[in-house]
């Protein structure tokens, strides 16, 4: 979160800033209704503008006599008028989150308790707001610094400093108490940090202070935020500070070898630099070719080492200078030296990028255009403004001059006569003059406007109502656009995206300029010369673009969340191994809940509210986004809003009163009626995408029918399997096919869920049967450093979804490879898909186990001793048993001979056999195990660290 210290910038009194403020935040103007598109009402026809005004959704105060805030205010303004020592007593602060998160109630009153704390302001009057329209939710708050009762030795009321006169950082404290204690999303570059083993705010050691030649006017900051573009003065700094970094190392220089003034003053002559006494401090001056004087703080270099006072310690009283220097010509440096250091102190990424850099350039270069043309014609308005002032200034000090001109023509009028006559026809020539100004005014930007519209039209669809004389910012021009717009849904996204966490690492000097990265019109990453970020819509195919974007001989770093980090390791593998895999839900289509029952809506509420909030620490952001991700597969707002109040009455999701969810609810209402539903499907990776379908499929599949049970010995074993041969039985599918989606991707996604509920299955059948708990471990399989595709006989297409590997035939599946388990399901019936599966088996694993129909496993059988190929099938029961028992010799000298064949170790998962006399998981195990060789292969070491990665020559 950012809290802001709001200064008064209008110079109002008293009286009117308590009452502006306190009608301000208790009743909000509406001043975004206006600004609603015409898409919004064609899309929501019943929609109230009054979402969209800047509704207040709580407002409480302290320390007040009245609880009205009408009498709070007189209340507050007579407090303040008690110390007129006091020129500006009541300060303003505003607090503001990101875009998912809402804080409750409860929460906010926690928020002003620790804010005060720090500001010390306990027993100050307050009043304070929460606004939710926007596009961050925000709070206000209004504190007056003078005490209601203590006095001051003047017996005047005391006035408090806010933070013991260091407000601005007590903020800072205040800002990291409240992320720390309420799980908020930290800010990047943080000042303090809270420790909660001893309750405090600590500094921050890595925190990286913005040098004084840097700062700039908040006001200019605004500015700059509301246009996307650099002011002059901001500009201006920004070429001094490639100086600074330049001559820092040859100021250090002079002063290790300087003995006196007049050194010194020498020394830095030849490179260019003058050190002159300025008030009681001191400053270097650089004259460049160009015709221009930069100056710098000497307490900015050497660690405050070459400053006045400093230097006058050494060498006794300043001494001016006289020499001459020579002037150097403009360095042409990097303006990003400094996030050289940032990027080494692995600080977040939000400080390697600029602003400019998450800009749509189709969409800025066209609102720069039209803003240059409108400042020249507010430029010519401004000057024909200043001509009708000096008209006036004109007749002020010529008006005695007229006076008696007109009285000697006309002797017989009254002077007092002639000076109200004279009066009144020069008023009416200003008004005259002004009224012309506006028509010659809104003439030209009629003109702009019609220009623009006319020139615009044939890229872009721009409203039939724009007037350029109302576009006063960026984000005015961007209002322009319906919000289909796929230009307007990518700047939107880009500017949400800008604290991503997701980072590649990577130093790269050859990149000069930031650049997006797209799919097809999805932004998925931008890359400079320390990296590429990330965004949250990131999938397997995406993060191939990516890296295949790097340095393939460099090595580098991985930051976010560990799932982007695991994801991303396997397209590295996948990549390594040559194989082209590509997103089988490319138009990351979504299944459609609109029909589902509301048993069955409250099941998907909560499983996707489990899968948010493991990644995310507070709870609003995990509901905003559950409801976000629902409405986009078709469920309405009075849906969401019934689920989520029937989740929390039946304790399926944290308690939560009915004020805060009713906050909640106003706000996903703002997300989703200001918002296209494509951009707020953006939000969402392959992941979560593929949960909804997970949930889908498995809200439509009608359970298997369980085999009967089967009696047998149980003997525990720690064994190792090879990969797994399983053929896929086809099932008819019963349920609809969803729109925009391909028959054969709906089928493939159909298949994987099939197979996953029979694997389900069969673990709880063979827990019931063994009467234990089977803890679910995860297995790696081994990584075979080969091309795998070189091994097969036809060409496939790989598809990677829901974690795992598709090889697809002519647009249908042929075998898939499973996630975590060393079992290759094949799905296909032919011949040569067989042969290929085995083929990869064996690549991988060596020796090959196969489970299936006997008709299955002769194909495989043909295939093995045709191509030469070890494969092993599965045992029956009796078998098993009397292998256990009887101990054979046979079984020894089998065991003896098939020693001499490789394999690897391998914990396997089995699908439900058909049949049912085939033996459990653990059966198959052991007998299999007994008739292997005891001889495996040493498991691979990790080439590189667990957060790093090296693509290798291969890459």
């Amino acid at each position: 979160m950012i809290i802001k210290v709001i200064p008064n910038m209008i110079g109002s009194s008293v009286e009117e800033r308590v009452t502006g403020l306190s009608d301000y935040i208790h009743h909000p103007k509406q001043t975004r209704a206006h600004h609603l598109s015409e898409y919004i009402h064609q899309l929501h026809p019943g929609f109230d503008e009054n979402l969209l005004s800047e509704k207040c959704v709580y407002s409480n105060s302290r320390n007040f006599l009245d609880d009205d805030p009408h009498y709070q205010k007189i209340e507050m303004s007579q407090t303040a008028s008690l110390n007129s020592r006091v020129i500006d007593p009541i300060v303003h602060m505003v607090g503001s989150f990101k875009k998912f998160e809402v804080p409750t109630t409860e929460q906010l009153e926690e928020q002003i308790d620790i804010l005060v704390k720090h500001l010390g302001a306990e027993e100050l009057q307050m009043q304070y707001a929460m606004h939710i329209d926007t596009d961050n939710v925000h709070f206000h708050l209004i504190v007056n610094k003078v005490h209601p009762y203590k006095k001051n030795k003047h017996s005047e009321n005391e006035a408090i400093d806010l933070g013991g006169g260091w407000i601005y950082n007590a903020v800072h404290r205040a800002a990291a108490e409240i992320e720390a204690k309420q799980g908020w999303e930290p800010e990047p570059n943080p000042m303090f940090i809270y420790k909660h083993d001893t309750g405090q705010c600590e500094k921050n050691p890595d925190y990286l202070p913005q040098p004084d030649a840097e700062k700039i006017y908040s006001k200019i900051r605004d500015q700059e935020y509301r246009h996307q573009q650099k002011s002059r003065i901001s500009s201006e700094i920004a070429e001094s500070t490639n100086y600074q970094y330049d001559i820092e190392r040859d100021i250090q220089q002079v002063m290790s070898s300087a003995k006196n003034w007049q050194d010194w003053h020498q020394r830095l002559a030849k490179i260019g630099i003058l050190y002159e006494k300025k008030r009681s401090g001191s400053i270097f001056k650089i004259q460049t070719n160009e015709k221009r004087t930069l100056t710098f703080k000497a307490s900015l270099f050497c660690n405050k080492q070459v400053t006045l006072k400093s230097l006058e310690k050494q060498w006794g009283d300043f001494t001016h200078h006289d020499v001459d220097h020579k002037i150097i010509p403009l360095i042409k440096l990097s303006n990003t030296v400094q996030h050289v250091q940032l990027a080494k102190a692995t600080l977040h990424s939000y400080h390697l990028f600029k602003n400019e850099d998450f800009l749509v350039k189709d969409l800025h270069d066209v609102y720069l255009k039209l803003k240059v043309e409108k400042d020249s014609i507010s430029k010519n308005r401004k000057n024909e403004y200043q001509e009708i002032v000096f008209e006036n200034e004109i007749y002020k000090h010529n008006k005695n001059y007229f006076l008696k001109q007109w009285q000697q023509k006309f002797p017989e009028q009254s002077s007092d006569v002639i000076s109200t006559l004279l009066h009144y026809q020069h008023y009416a020539d200003q008004i005259n003059s002004r009224v012309l100004q506006r028509e010659e005014y809104n003439d030209q930007h009629k003109s702009l406007s019609k220009e623009t519209s006319e020139a615009l039209q044939k890229n872009f669809s721009l409203s039939p109502n724009f007037d350029s004389s109302k576009i006063t910012s960026y984000a005015d021009f961007l209002k322009l656009f319906p919000l289909s717009h796929h230009l307007l849904m990518q700047q939107q996204f880009l500017f949400d995206q800008r604290q991503s966490k997701n980072f590649i690492c990577q130093d790269n000097p050859k990149i000069e300029k930031a650049k997006i990265l797209f799919d097809q019109n999805e932004p998925i990453a931008i890359q400079n010369r320390y990296g590429i970020l990330v965004f949250s819509n990131y999938s397997v195919t995406r993060l191939q673009q990516c890296i295949k974007a790097l340095d393939s001989k460099k090595k580098g770093t991985l930051r976010g969340t560990s799932e982007f980090k695991e994801l991303f390791h396997a397209t590295v593998k996948d990549l390594k191994e040559k194989e082209q895999i590509i997103d089988t839900n490319h138009e990351r289509v979504l299944p459609s809940f609109e029909r589902l029952s509301q048993n069955n809506i409250e099941s998907c509420f909560t499983e996707l509210f489990k899968k948010f909030r493991s990644t995310h620490t507070n709870q609003s952001t995990a509901i905003i986004k559950t409801c976000l991700l629902l409405n986009c597969c078709g469920l309405p707002m009075e849906s969401l809003q019934s689920t989520l109040k029937k989740c929390v009455d039946e304790k399926k999701l944290p308690d939560i009163n009915k004020q805060d969810q009713d906050l909640l609810m106003l706000r996903i209402q703002n997300l989703i009626y200001t918002q296209h539903k494509e951009l707020n499907k953006q939000y969402f990776n392959s992941s979560e995408i593929e949960q909804c379908w997970q949930l889908y499929f498995n809200l439509h599949i009608s359970p298997l029918k369980q085999p009967k049970e089967q009696k047998h010995n149980s003997q525990s074993s720690s064994s190792t399997l090879e990969l797994e041969l399983v053929p896929k039985v086809e099932k008819k599918r019963t349920i609809k096919l969803p729109e925009n989606l391909a028959e054969s991707e709906f089928e493939q996604m159909l298949q994987y869920f099939e197979y996953t509920r029979r694997l389900k299955l069969q673990k709880k059948q063979e827990g019931e049967r063994l009467n234990t708990l089977e803890s679910s471990k995860k297995m790696s399989i081994p990584h075979k450093q080969s091309q795998m595709t070189s091994l097969f006989r036809k060409d496939y297409v790989i598809e990677y979804k829901f974690g795992q590997k598709f090889y697809l035939d002519q647009k249908k599946v042929a075998f898939f490879e499973t996630k975590n388990t060393s079992e290759i399901t094949v799905v296909s019936h032919q011949h040569e898909h067989i042969r290929d599966a085995l083929f990869l088996a064996r690549a991988k694993f060596g020796v090959v186990l196969v489970f299936g129909t006997d008709e299955f496993k002769k194909q495989v059988q043909q295939i093995a001793d045709s191509e030469d190929i070890k494969i092993k099938f599965e045992t029956t029961l009796q078998q098993k048993v009397n292998t256990s028992i009887e101990n054979s010799p046979a079984v020894d000298s089998a065991a003896k001979n098939d020693s001499a064949s490789p394999k690897s170790p391998m914990k396997g998962l089995s699908l439900e056999p058909k049949d049912p006399s085939i033996l459990n998981k653990e059966d198959r195990a052991d007998n299999f195990y007994k008739n292997q060789s005891e001889q495996s292969s040493g498991s691979r070491k990790e080439s590189t660290p667990e957060n790093s990665y090296d693509y290798g020559p291969s890459f």
